[in-house]
């Protein structure tokens, strides 16, 4: 008998190695609503990154390319604003440089 359950599971996205692609594969931390924090694609610098609508899906913008864990939570929180108690826990938990 075939499980069903299993053959109409809906398929996970497939993840983007494109930054600005909202389902990019190296999301550190959704910091809100509007930013965001990713890892740059040659592991090098930490990116905070802000949404903007085009056209019927969303692109993400680059703001601040950082290496340090201080340097990044400092700009996260100036040019965020308010960041979501969990982000700010991944992003205290990275280490000191990247």
């Amino acid at each position: 008998m075939p499980n069903t359950a299993l053959a109409s599971a809906p398929a996970l996205p497939e993840l983007s190695h494109r930054e600005s692609d909202d389902n990019y594969r190296a999301v550190v931390a959704v910091l809100n609503d509007r930013w965001r924090v990713i890892e740059c694609r040659d592991r090098l610098q930490w990116i905070l990154q802000h949404s903007k609508k085009k056209g019927d899906g969303v692109v993400w913008e680059s703001r601040s390319y950082l290496r340090t864990r201080e340097g990044l939570i400092s700009f996260s929180t100036w040019h965020a604003g308010e960041i979501s108690p969990a982000a700010m826990a991944v992003l205290t938990s990275l280490p000191e440089r990247i």
